[in-house]
């Protein structure tokens, strides 16, 4: 008997005789009633932006998606309160959005964030703080000379005290307040800090950059209970007042509007969504997308290209303050005739609200507010990457909104469905699908439970009894094999033969 033609070369085991006939592999349980990933529309950005995601994704062997995601968040935290989109005289929104990415580890969602959280971003930063040093100097200026001031005061209220007079009245103005170093990132998302943040040294906005989203999401309320409740107004760009336990006087936030960027793995979806829906996580935009091959790229992004075009959007600013009123968001209506556009997508979300169920109908009723936003930020993204040196835009166009509008309704939504209802589907379903993945990856003839449980550790998949679960999941697929009956009071190995069409599929 040659080497091709032994039963081991054909997928057999000492626990399938050679004749055995398998039967067809039930291939679904890959996804485990997952939905299928849409592509990202890369032309909503225009052709300068889809060319740069293009180039970055490449060059990190990273689907779009994850290079599209955190430059959305990070553009709309530069546009910040500088503008905020108007709808109506009485429905306006801040443009920052909630980006949340999902994949395996090892599926390139750093990597793909990486041009621009580690090469773009920075430098941006640094333009930020180009005039901070001269505050710096002219408040330490302005601080002596009311020390200066308050000093020969307090003599003088001494020296009337002797003689009997009366005492001078105080200076009359107080201590300046030290500036703060502008900043756009912000990884510590505790309420005070953040708040303070947004108070002094960051008025347009934050972007918060968390590497794992669960551990922020599922941590919100350990160490203050309005935690949850002062994100959703984070979301919303309200006003906020955060009460202080070792300083007497509160934080006071004119606009609390925060972008937010992160990542997390499959497994966690489920601990993520297992509290009551108050709609935060209706908020985010999600993208899990399909991995792609792996390939080296020959070019690089322009990142020259990206730091400018986002600098333009930092160089944005709010309505100058005035005695009576604050400094204010500069409010950009959308077209007129884009208004009937926007009517009908709101009717559309409304209907398909009613159809669903779960945080997918939280997802829906959040996606009128979600679509305009995306408008503004796509109107000011495509004139930052314009060449010249045009005025920013003052109203959002219909074709900009048809764009957002496609954007949420064959994009985001799918993919919220797709997020959501893996986290929705049974354990031993994810499970058996977490498998059926790694089968089709490492390639065994046979699943060794012990050897999974030691040496492997999938997600979900820790303990014997779980790993059996699976493996008998998997057997009702035509996947497995089971062992003999008896054989796991056995001490000898245990083991599940794998059907070889699996093997054969995979090697094509």
């Amino acid at each position: 008997m040659n080497e091709m033609s032994k039963p081991e070369a054909l997928g057999f085991t000492e626990h399938q005789p050679a004749g055995e006939v398998w039967a067809a592999p039930d291939m679904s349980v890959l996804q485990s009633g997952r939905r299928a990933a849409p592509a990202f529309p890369l032309e909503s950005l225009g052709s300068a932006w889809a060319e740069w995601i293009t180039d970055a994704a490449e060059a990190a062997a990273a689907p779009a998606d994850y290079v599209a995601l955190p430059l959305l968040a990070g553009a709309s935290a530069l546009i910040g309160n500088a503008r905020w989109a108007q709808a109506s005289l009485g429905w306006i929104e801040p443009p920052h959005l909630w980006c949340g990415v999902v994949g395996d580890s090892g599926s390139s969602k750093s990597p793909g964030a990486d041009c621009l959280l580690r090469d773009v971003l920075p430098k941006i930063e640094t333009n930020m703080r180009a005039d901070f040093p001269e505050k710096l100097a002219e408040w330490r200026a302005a601080a002596e000379l009311h020390k200066a001031q308050q000093e020969a005061w307090e003599k003088n209220v001494r020296d009337a005290a002797k003689t009997g007079s009366p005492p001078p009245l105080p200076p009359r103005d107080a201590a300046p307040p030290e500036p703060q170093e502008p900043r756009l990132r912000q990884g510590d998302v505790t309420i005070e800090k953040v708040a303070s943040l947004l108070a002094g040294a960051a008025p347009k906005g934050l972007l918060v950059v968390r590497d794992e989203l669960a551990g922020w999401l599922l941590g919100m309320t350990n160490y203050n209970d309005s935690g949850r409740a002062f994100w959703l107004e984070a979301y919303g760009g309200r006003p906020y007042r955060v009460e202080r336990q070792k300083n007497p006087e509160p934080i006071e936030v004119q606009r609390l509007a925060v972008a937010v960027m992160g990542g997390t793995q499959p497994d966690k979806l489920a601990e993520m969504f297992k509290d009551a829906d108050d709609g935060l996580l209706a908020r985010f935009l999600w993208a899990w997308p399909e991995p792609r091959p792996f390939k080296l790229s020959r070019r690089a992004p322009n990142v020259a290209f990206a730091t400018e075009a986002l600098d333009r959007l930092r160089m944005l600013d709010l309505m100058p303050a005035t005695m009576e009123t604050p400094a204010a968001p500069v409010l950009v209506p959308l077209a007129s005739s884009a208004l009937p556009m926007l009517e009908a997508f709101a009717q559309d979300m409304q209907r398909a609200q009613g159809n669903a169920g779960g945080l997918l109908r939280s997802a829906y009723g959040k996606a009128r507010g979600m679509v305009l936003r995306l408008s503004l930020v796509l109107e000011f993204m495509r004139w930052a990457a314009s060449p010249g040196l045009s005025a920013p835009p003052r109203e959002i166009s219909e074709a900009v909104l048809a764009h957002a509008c496609d954007l949420v309704a064959e994009y985001a939504m799918p993919m919220a469905a797709r997020v959501y209802g893996d986290a929705a589907t049974p354990q031993a379903e994810r499970n058996a699908a977490t498998l059926a993945r790694w089968i089709v990856r490492a390639k065994p003839q046979e699943v060794h439970v012990r050897r999974l449980q030691r040496d492997v550790r999938l997600p979900g998949l820790r303990t014997a009894e779980a790993i059996r679960a699976a493996c008998d999941a998997l057997a009702d697929a035509d996947w497995l094999r089971a062992p003999p009956p008896g054989a796991f009071q056995s001490r000898g190995k245990v083991a599940y033969p794998v059907n070889p069409a699996i093997l054969a599929e995979v090697a094509a």
